[in-house]
């Protein structure tokens, strides 16, 4: 018997995802997927060399299976829904737990495999985005089962979002507005993009972040143009700078992303207008999101209000969800049939460049089939801060 049910991922619309596609087993390595999946939150999957792995059935009676480093065995069995947790010998070849460890990760996969007398099945893997060793030896081993690509249907899955998910979100997002008002009250002539930096992610720590998971700090000329600059420079806030961060705290794996831009003091009424314009349009734009809308359609009147301002509007796209990935299903751009599916964790955003600077706005935005909750409407938008 299981041990709990899964909390975050969506098991019954998987299955019914699976049924439609035919897939009778997923094979699932990649680190969002994974941890998606598993519910278990690593921090070594990021290496090429060390796979944690899904085997997931459409079945219900066949029991999934979860293969991880040696390393990481007892944490996994400890966090993961999944009962059967095998492991490989990885960076230590006994632990405090009394089993027998594969000699590497093919060997535990074809046990699995074996046990499961797997043959003849539809089996979803994350096609060419694995890494390439990886897909050939796993290839291998599948010989006698039809391979397809099921990177679609778990972007399909993830973007609908379960209420564990929704209340991470939320609470990622909440820290992450906090920190921006510290940040927003450490601009000061004189001050450092270093000051603006240890004000927001102390903010995030105390405000019970588990993870700062990114900031970029536009500050001066040097910076101001930049769209994701990764560290603070040294700069010095002088009057009439321009000052902008992107950045997102983490809540259990859940990640947080927000967008403001200041000038320091006083700006210019072009740069006052372009901004006004942004930000009308973000708003509108995040308030009529509806579930049933591609991210086609959402770009396109997304491009068509903005167009009406401001000439030669710059953007490939105007939004995408967010959840264990930063940019998750539907992205917002010309190209995207995806259905936007209730509830989703939607961020809208606007850039626009002028006079050396870059302007962008971030908002997130709850879709319900009840409506749109926008959790980041109380954040103040005024462009100019006191010098």
């Amino acid at each position: 018997m299981r041990k709990r049910q899964p909390a975050i991922f969506n098991e019954a619309r998987m299955r019914k995802l699976m049924d439609k596609e035919g897939i009778d087993l997923l094979i699932l390595r990649g680190n969002e997927n994974s941890k998606y999946v598993s519910e278990f939150f690593n921090n070594g999957g990021q290496l090429a060399y060390r796979p944690f792995t899904v085997f997931y059935f459409r079945d219900p009676a066949i029991e999934s299976a979860f293969v991880v480093p040696a390393v990481d065995l007892h944490l996994a069995m400890d966090s993961t829904w999944i009962p059967d947790v095998r492991a490989y010998a990885m960076a230590e070849f006994f632990t405090d737990v009394d089993t027998t460890f594969y000699p590497d990760f093919f060997e535990a996969a074809k046990a699995v495999l074996a046990d499961r007398k797997v043959k003849g099945l539809v089996i979803g893997t994350e096609g060419e985005s694995l890494p390439a060793g990886y897909k050939t030896k796993l290839d291998q081993l599948l010989d006698g089962n039809r391979i397809v690509d099921a990177s679609p249907i778990l972007d399909l899955c993830r973007m609908v979002k379960t209420p564990e998910e929704i209340r991470r979100l939320r609470r990622a997002t909440e820290i992450t507005v906090k920190a921006h008002a510290s940040f927003r009250d450490a601009i000061k002539v004189g001050g450092t993009d270093y000051d603006l930096f240890k004000a927001a992610t102390g903010r995030m720590i105390s405000e019970g972040a588990d993870e700062i998971r990114f900031i970029n700090i536009g500050c001066g000329p040097k910076t101001s143009f930049a769209a994701h600059s990764p560290f603070p420079l040294g700069a010095v806030i002088q009057r009439g700078d321009f000052v902008k961060v992107d950045m997102g705290a983490s809540c259990l794996g859940y990640n947080a992303d927000f967008v403001r831009s200041y000038f320091v003091g006083e700006t210019s009424d072009r740069h006052q207008e372009i901004w006004k314009h942004l930000n009308d349009v973000q708003l509108e734009l995040g308030m009529g999101l509806r579930p049933g809308m591609t991210g086609g359609e959402v770009f396109e009147r997304g491009y068509s209000l903005i167009s009406k301002h401001l000439p030669k509007f710059p953007r490939e796209f105007v939004g995408h969800g967010t959840g264990i990935g930063s940019h998750e299903q539907p992205r917002m751009n010309q190209v995207n049939r995806t259905v936007l599916e209730a509830p989703a964790v939607i961020c809208i955003e606007y850039s626009y460049y002028h006079d050396g600077c870059r302007h962008h706005t971030e908002d997130t935005f709850l879709v319900t089939e009840a409506g749109v909750e926008n959790w980041t409407a109380n954040c103040p938008r005024e462009l100019v801060v006191k010098a």
